[in-house]
C-alpha cells in the first residue's frame, strides 16, 4: 500500500466513526426532546443532579422575494421586517479580476479574504 492508500484508509476509518458516533449523538438529543419537550421556537432549559440541558426550537423561514416585491408598497415601511444587505458577487469578482485589472483593485479596497478550510473527498477503488 502506498502512504496515499494508508492515509485515505486511516480517513474513511474516522469518517465510518464519526457517522457512527454522530448517529449516537441524534438519537440522545432525541430521547432527551422526547422527555423534556421542545418550544416551537426558543430555549428551555432543564437541570438535572448532574447536567443542565437547553433545548432551542427553532423555526427556519426563507423570503419569497417575488411575492415580497408585490406586496411591499401595501406594508408601511416602518413596519417592513425585511433587510437587504449587499453581499459579494464571487464570479463577478473573478471576471473582474481577469479582465478589468484595474476596476478590481479599486473593488478590492472594500474586500477581505482568507483562506477557508481546505476539503478532502476520498472513494474506495474497487
Amino acid at each position: 500500500m502506498t502512504e496515499i492508500d494508508t492515509l485515505a484508509a486511516k480517513l474513511a476509518a474516522a469518517k465510518e466513526a464519526e457517522d457512527a458516533a454522530k448517529a449516537i449523538r441524534i438519537q440522545a438529543e432525541q430521547a432527551l426532546i422526547d422527555l423534556l419537550g421542545c418550544l416551537d421556537e426558543g430555549a428551555k432549559t432543564h437541570k438535572g443532579e448532574a447536567w443542565k440541558v437547553t433545548i432551542t426550537g427553532k423555526v427556519n423561514r426563507t423570503l419569497d422575494v417575488a411575492c415580497w416585491e408585490a406586496i411591499k408598497t401595501y406594508i408601511p415601511e416602518a413596519f417592513r421586517p425585511v433587510k437587504y444587505k449587499p453581499e459579494i458577487d464571487v464570479t463577478g469578482l473573478k471576471w473582474l479580476k481577469d479582465n478589468q485589472p484595474g476596476v478590481y483593485a479599486t473593488v478590492c479596497q472594500a474586500i477581505s479574504a482568507k483562506p477557508g478550510k481546505p476539503s478532502v473527498t476520498f472513494s474506495e477503488i474497487k
